[in-house]
């Protein structure tokens, strides 16, 4: 496959699971409240969370504005990596999932996360920032120790 269509198929699903995790967003905020198990630690359950990471308190301005910069960085490293498909996987799931994270934050104040996985809730921009960090570390060259 050729470098122009891995990186046009990279940069269209990264698009479809954003778009994905805004309408599971939706749903799971005005349509699914109620939390449905398939197993007693695993299923959909609706979860509004104010805080950052690992329910970390901040204030919802404040965690904007240190996620604006961010998200540049990633669109610069995302730009830069544009012929090298492993690392532009890497920046557009980091890329996808951020973006997601963000207009939850811009739009209901809060993020919704909504997979209830063990004890856990998140969502699916939560999983692309963590398989695009996984994917990177994976994907750095290491030195070869003479």
């Amino acid at each position: 496959m050729s470098p122009k269509k891995a990186r046009l198929i990279i940069i269209i699903f990264s698009g479809l699971f954003l778009l994905t995790d805004q309408i599971l967003k939706f749903q799971a905020f005005y349509h699914w409240t109620t939390t449905k198990l398939i197993f007693p630690y695993f299923g959909w359950q609706l979860f509004l969370n104010k805080g950052v990471a690992f329910g970390l308190p901040l204030s919802n301005i404040f965690t904007i504005l240190i996620t604006l910069p961010m998200i540049g960085l990633i669109t610069y490293l995302f730009y830069k990596n544009l012929n090298t498909p492993k690392l532009l996987l890497a920046w557009s799931m980091l890329l996808a999932g951020s973006i997601s994270n963000l207009l939850d934050r811009i739009i209901y104040h809060q993020v919704i996360d909504y997979f209830l996985i063990g004890t856990a809730i998140i969502n699916l921009g939560d999983v692309l920032i963590v398989g695009g960090l996984v994917i990177y570390l994976f994907g750095l060259k290491t030195k070869k120790v003479e």
